[in-house]
């Protein structure tokens, strides 16, 4: 959850990009094929300008270590200079994100996340993931998407297509509904054959640039096991992978892997660089998790040393922290969600029963009730109500007055009724919510990677006890360093650990 909770509201483009139904015979520069468009590279590049801030608001902003970032920049060059559009004027931008992620916009804008860095083992891993992204760009992939949509609706799909470009699947389905289009199918991210595309384009692109192009197909087993490792953590191994997730946006097929592989051993005969341990010694030491500015999940506690709050939720929940809200859940279902928002009412009492009341479509409230917490005013109530396929849910609200007319909310759902033990541990809840000192709030620092090497005597078992995590350590620690069940890491090789 990011400092005064902001989050993306919308999406405007240019104005320069007005609806037209003409397209125009262009050449596609990675492909050499002709192909009608309705987006023309000036277009393209309006695009990636108007959209690159709302980029850095959603996701964090630019990671602070310029060193890093140069590095990164570093890689993306010398890829760019081997691809088709060596004159375009590419941004590469690492985010302060945790989550595992890499895109581009229109018009050269790239991106990837700490997350990604720190999952990726060595630097032509990381080249791969930009060489891929590169490919969307060279390949003229959203103009495609958005050319395609203009065709099949008349023009109407441009706002989708840019919420299917920022923000996935479901963003794009939302506004397709808000708009009334139907070419979700253009839109819902990019198709099984762009991304063969990007994958073809990006090993090109490494091979051109010096590197090993297994890479490509290295990182995307890697990418899958992440993936399990994820749904595993949060109890839901059968589940979908996330919005969140690389392979929201990024589709996954085993032939992707077979393919890269592939498509590897045909381009480059003999091995490439692959710049393991100059790799891990720039990342060593960059933030891991969530960073302070965004808040810390401890377990079942949540702490903000920015904003100077903290909350405890009852043992048996998972909280995960996201751009939006803090969202907790646990097997039972019952879920709770942590969030802001600004105060009109003069009153809690009212902002309870006519601004987030009528936020919420509540029809009315029960038991609502004024009281103070840790010397702030603070307002509770409850409702009922089922949801579409009939089942009965309770719903417990409760929200906090900060400065400036600033509150922090609690909701509680309870699918099937609460008990009276959730309902005690909701209300334990937020009286656990506190306010931190300058002193109090110094004393939480973000997790870090730590790059160490292997000892003859070191396993996983040993490296798992050092790790700071709560959960699967020894996998965890596996994932992370990209070895396979019962793999140990060789003496002298130098792994990366969790700290605190």
């Amino acid at each position: 959850m990011k400092p005064m909770l902001k989050t993306f509201a919308g999406l405007t483009l240019l104005s320069s990009l007005a609806m037209t139904s003409a397209c125009t015979q262009v050449v596609n520069p990675a492909t050499g094929q002709t192909e009608y468009t309705a987006m023309s590279p000036e277009q393209e590049k309006s695009v990636g300008k108007s959209e690159h801030p709302k980029i850095l608001q959603q996701f964090g902003g630019e990671y602070d270590d310029p060193e890093l970032q140069a590095y990164v920049t570093q890689i993306g060059e010398r890829l760019q200079v081997v691809s088709e559009l060596p004159e375009l004027d590419f941004t590469f931008t690492l985010l302060n994100s945790d989550v595992v992620n890499a895109f581009a916009l229109p018009g050269g804008y790239v991106y990837v996340s700490r997350g990604l860095l720190a999952l990726a083992e060595n630097e032509a891993e990381l080249a791969g993931v930009m060489a891929h992204e590169i490919g969307h760009v060279t390949a003229r992939h959203s103009a495609q998407r958005y050319s395609r949509g203009v065709l099949a609706q008349g023009g109407a799909a441009l706002g989708t297509i840019a919420a299917g470009i920022l923000l996935g699947g479901e963003a794009a389905k939302a506004t397709q509904q808000a708009l009334g289009t139907g070419a979700q199918a253009y839109l819902a991210g990019y198709s099984r054959e762009q991304e063969f595309q990007s994958d073809e384009l990006g090993v090109r692109y490494l091979t051109r640039a010096g590197y090993d192009a297994t890479a490509m197909a290295t990182f995307l087993e890697k990418l899958g096991e992440q993936s399990h490792l994820a749904r595993k953590l949060a109890g839901k191994e059968d589940a979908p992978d996330p919005s969140t997730s690389m392979f929201a946006t990024h589709p996954r097929t085993p032939d992707r892997v077979r393919r890269a592989a592939e498509n590897a051993a045909n381009a480059a005969p003999s091995a490439g660089r692959i710049g393991r341990n100059e790799y891990l010694q720039k990342i060593d030491g960059m933030i891991y998790g969530d960073d302070p500015a965004q808040g810390f999940v401890r377990g079942t506690t949540f702490v903000h040393p920015e904003l100077r709050f903290a909350f405890k939720a009852p043992d048996g929940y998972r909280l995960q922290n996201t751009p939006k809200a803090v969202i907790g859940r646990n097997k039972a279902g019952n879920v709770i969600r942590f969030d802001g928002a600004k105060k009109r009412s003069s009153s809690m009492r009212d902002y309870m029963a006519k601004e987030w009341a009528k936020e919420l479509k509540i029809q009315s409230l029960k038991r609502i009730n004024s009281f103070e917490l840790d010397g702030l005013p603070a307002v509770s109530a409850g409702t009922n109500g089922k949801t579409k396929d009939g089942t009965s849910v309770d719903v417990g609200l409760a929200a906090i007055e900060i400065a400036d007319n600033q509150v922090y909310r609690f909701m509680f759902i309870s699918p099937g009724g609460a008990s009276e033990a959730e309902s005690r541990g909701a209300k334990k809840t937020v009286e656990s919510f506190r306010v931190l000192s300058d002193a109090q709030a110094a004393r939480y620092q973000p997790k870090r990677i730590d790059i160490v090497r292997a000892g003859a005597r070191d396993d996983t078992a040993a490296f798992a006890r050092r790790m700071a995590v709560d959960d699967l350590p020894e996998l965890q620690f596996q994932v992370l360093n990209g070895l396979s069940e019962g793999e140990e890491p060789d003496s002298g090789s130098l792994v990366k650990l969790i700290s605190q």
